[in-house]
């Protein structure tokens, strides 16, 4: 029964990990507001500047025209449509289409690993039954120290390594392709979404992961 707790408990943390990064990656803010501000800090624009006018001479877009993108970027991150933004590029596309099959797998094993904690809920419930002690099963407690004890250890990986080397192997070991290796200089994608701006994705996702 502990085991089974502690199975659950992980399963349970994987999938809420899974749909906060669905749900950051079908947010229209991502790639709008949160975007905006994150090339903001990047660039240090500060209060004194024509914070607006900076930031759409960087990304290319004004306010509106980027709120019309991000719409466009999460119906495509949705599967409602095939067609991306007329600003992207090719090799922008095939990126994002990427991208899209990774979130479409993300979806499965979050749904996967709910069902799964589903169960394996209802088996402990029933064999735990006549189980007269009292407080939280130690499988329930391994299985949380357990989960952030992942999260913990790949915080720790990040401030060791740095969030640009962690995100740049994150990257090789995702993507069977160098698409993803993109050029500021002509590329709008890799302008509207600076590292600062996967950063604080990040940490959304992980807080979300362990509430």
């Amino acid at each position: 029964t502990n085991i089974l707790a502690c199975l659950m408990i992980v399963l349970s943390a994987l999938g809420a990990a899974c749909t906060a990064l669905v749900q950051k990656a079908f947010d229209v803010q991502f790639y709008s507001g949160m975007s905006r501000a994150a090339v903001m800090d990047t660039l240090g624009v500060t209060a004194d500047m024509d914070v607006s006018a900076q930031t759409t001479a960087y990304i290319g877009l004004t306010d509106e025209e980027q709120n019309i993108f991000a719409e466009e970027i999460v119906a495509f991150m949705k599967g409602e449509t095939d067609e991306q933004p007329a600003a992207l590029k090719e090799r922008e596309q095939q990126h994002m289409r990427d991208v899209r099959r990774l979130i479409a797998l993300a979806q499965q094993v979050s749904k996967a690993c709910i069902t799964l904690a589903a169960g394996l809920a209802v088996v402990i419930a029933w064999t735990g039954a006549k189980d007269k002690r009292r407080g939280l099963p130690f499988g329930v407690v391994s299985g949380a120290l357990l989960a952030a004890a992942a999260v913990g250890g790949a915080y720790a990986l990040m401030h060791a390594q740095g969030f640009e080397a962690l995100f740049v192997r994150m990257h090789e070991v995702l993507f069977t392709n160098d698409l993803w290796l993109l050029n500021p200089q002509t590329d709008i994608l890799i302008r509207m979404m600076p590292q600062l701006l996967f950063e604080r994705a990040a940490m959304d996702v992980a807080v979300k992961a362990m509430q």
